[in-house]
C-alpha cells in the first residue's frame, strides 16, 4: 500500500481549496446569495422617475431579457436600454433578474 507523503497531502488540500473557492464564486455569480426579500423595499421604488415614458410592469421569467420582453421594435437598442434604465433607477438593462418586476418602456407601433 502506498502512503501519501506530506507534499502530496499539501497538494491535495490546496487543490480542494481552489476547487471550493471556484465553486463558491460560481454559485454567487450564478444564483446570488442575498434573497430578494432581504433587500430593502426602498431599493426598487425609492425614486419614482418623473418621466413621460409609457411603460408596462412585467415580472421577469427565467431566460427573458429587456429586448425579448419589449419585442420587435423600430426603436434602436441603445434607446430601449436607456429608457429602461430611466424607468428603473439603479438597474442596468443587461442585469435584470428573474422573479423581479420592472417597468418596461412601451413604444407606439
Amino acid at each position: 500500500m502506498h502512503e501519501m507523503g506530506t507534499n502530496q497531502m499539501k497538494r491535495v488540500i490546496v487543490l480542494f481549496s481552489i476547487l471550493l473557492a471556484l465553486f463558491i464564486v460560481y454559485y454567487d455569480l450564478k444564483s446570488g446569495t442575498i434573497p430578494q426579500n432581504a433587500l430593502p423595499a426602498s431599493t426598487m421604488a425609492a425614486e419614482a422617475p418623473a418621466t413621460s415614458l409609457q411603460y408596462k410592469s412585467v415580472t421577469v421569467k427565467p431566460g427573458q431579457t429587456v429586448f425579448s420582453i419589449i419585442g420587435n421594435s423600430a426603436v434602436p437598442a441603445d434607446k430601449i436600454a436607456e429608457d429602461f434604465e430611466e424607468l428603473n433607477p439603479n438597474v442596468e438593462a443587461g442585469r435584470i433578474q428573474a422573479g423581479v418586476t420592472y417597468k418596461f418602456p412601451v413604444y407606439p407601433d
